[in-house]
């Protein structure tokens, strides 16, 4: 079963004082990382099916797929835990802010405040990459 969870992370601003926010996260088991990397090779694999009835392309799209799919299915099983999203508020502005997160994406991280376009750092609040 998926755990959510959520940590304290720093909001730090150029010009200004850091800031308190939050970070949620999804950790996944094992039987559920394995399912979601077989999702992920079927459609890789259907998807190589399909362009096989492409005239020419499929030259290169069916082992674009055929290779793709266990590499991408690969990385989708060794993904423990995935970032979802930040709050906080900006240190910039003072406005809440909610920042959604690419499932790759790693602390410490460099991003832009949605509303005055400031760039951020969002850190691990004991500094700390994890």
């Amino acid at each position: 079963m998926s755990e959510s969870k959520t940590e304290a992370i720093v909001i730090k601003g150029n010009e200004s004082a850091a800031c308190a926010g939050e970070l949620l996260s999804t950790r996944f088991e094992s039987s559920e990382r394995l399912a979601r990397a077989g999702k992920v090779l079927a459609v890789a694999w259907l998807l190589a099916l399909i362009t096989a009835f492409i005239p020419i392309a499929h030259f290169f799209l069916v082992p674009l797929f055929l290779i793709a799919g266990p590499v991408m299915a690969f990385m989708k099983y060794k993904a423990e835990t995935v970032l979802e999203k930040a709050l906080g508020t900006c240190p910039e502005c003072s406005k809440a802010i909610d920042i959604i997160l690419d499932p790759a994406d790693k602390l410490p991280k460099r991003t832009y405040c949605p509303d005055c376009n400031k760039p951020l750092q969002l850190m691990y609040h004991d500094g700390s990459s994890k």
